[in-house]
């Protein structure tokens, strides 16, 4: 009797663990999912806003050299999400995105168009 009730413990703790380690991977899974979302909707933003600017023919030398820049860096990016992941990578990213706004400040003209 009480070898059958210790296996049945077993069990339930096993079975325990297993839900815990699925949940566990599944939520470390979609948090992932939405960083890198949040990282291409950021990057889609700000493609978007610099095609504006272009498209105006009202930058100077020196903004379109940091375009040219951040265009780069953007293209580094791109490509590190397409063939990396991982909540570290997609926190670098994010934190190279908020870089490469800020460094756009400057030069921003989307409010004097």
């Amino acid at each position: 009797m009480q070898q059958t009730s210790m296996k049945y413990i077993k069990i339930f703790m096993f079975a325990i663990f297993t839900m815990a380690g699925v949940m566990i991977h599944t939520g470390s899974v979609q948090a992932g999912d939405y960083t890198m979302q949040t990282n291409l909707n950021d990057m889609a933003e700000l493609m978007s806003k610099w095609s504006l600017q272009l498209s105006s023919g009202k930058m100077d030398p020196k903004a379109q050299e940091k375009l040219s820049q951040l265009l780069s860096q953007t293209s580094q990016v791109l490509r590190d999400l397409s063939s990396k992941s991982g909540d570290d990578m997609n926190r670098e990213h994010h934190n190279r995105i908020e870089q490469m706004k800020s460094d756009w400040d400057p030069f921003d003209t989307a409010g004097r168009m």
